[in-house]
């Protein structure tokens, strides 16, 4: 067993009780081997699988997180475990298998993901606007290409294509930026540069409009009635008034 690492029956006492100590440790199962709890100095804990690819003892050691603490019992972690070291004597190598499939995840796929769970997770106006920028702007151009080889300089290329229209360029930025700093935490992908972030935002066009006939007849109502009705024609004695309308100038008397 290796430097940091201690073995014991995994159980909810055993989970609960594993606490943080400022570094980076290990728990591992005393009954199945491989299986086992990651603890990270910032405070995360997640069941996790390790195991050699190929044979011998120069085969090289990896590692599968399952789940993160309190997304499934140790009874379930440990289930999957038990698929995963069976996987692997068949040969298999699920490590690489699920590096592979970050790697073969396109930039549609990924929006949709991340679109199910900004859904979930905000405001339907929001979910909404999201989807609708995405599919109008970023998927048609970057859809099939494959997430993670998505490079600042296709951003920046996105961007200076709606170069005309400034708000919905700093707009679209932003949630692609979003999108893939939840992709990367969440570990959809794999530890990558943000592609979206860092794209210099275009100063929104200041728009000037006049006021039409009716809204300067609505305006000039509604000032005269602030000027009048709005305020009480008889202010009590013991506070101040700015602006009261004099007796004699009030058109309600």
């Amino acid at each position: 067993m290796s430097e940091g690492a201690k073995s014991v029956k995994i159980t909810k006492r055993v989970v609960d009780a594993t606490k943080p100590n400022g570094t980076d440790f290990y728990v591992f199962d005393s009954e199945l081997i491989g299986f086992g709890l990651r603890v990270r100095a910032t405070g995360g804990v997640s069941y996790i699988v390790r195991y050699r690819a190929g044979s011998g003892r120069n085969a090289p050691v990896k590692r599968v997180t399952i789940a993160k603490v309190g997304k499934v019992t140790p009874e379930q972690a440990r289930d999957a475990a038990k698929d995963i070291l069976a996987s692997v004597v068949k040969g298999d190598d699920p490590a690489r298998d699920k590096t592979d499939e970050r790697k073969a995840l396109t930039f549609a796929a990924l929006a949709e993901l991340f679109l199910k769970h900004i859904e979930l997770k905000r405001k339907p106006t929001t979910a909404i606007q999201y989807r609708q920028l995405l599919e109008a702007h970023a998927i048609p151009v970057l859809g099939t290409r494959k997430a993670a080889l998505i490079a600042s300089s296709d951003m920046a290329a996105l961007h200076h294509k709606l170069f005309a229209k400034p708000a919905t360029a700093n707009r679209l930025s932003a949630i692609v930026s979003s999108m893939y700093s939840w992709a990367i935490k969440g570990k959809t992908l794999s530890k990558i540069d943000n592609p979206a972030e860092g794209i210099h935002r275009y100063k929104d066009k200041k728009r000037e409009r006049f006021l039409k006939t009716d809204e300067i007849g609505s305006l000039a109502s509604a000032l005269q009635e602030a000027e009048t009705i709005g305020i009480p024609w008889e202010p009590a004695a013991d506070k101040k008034v700015k602006h009261a309308a004099k007796p004699e100038n009030r058109l309600v008397k």
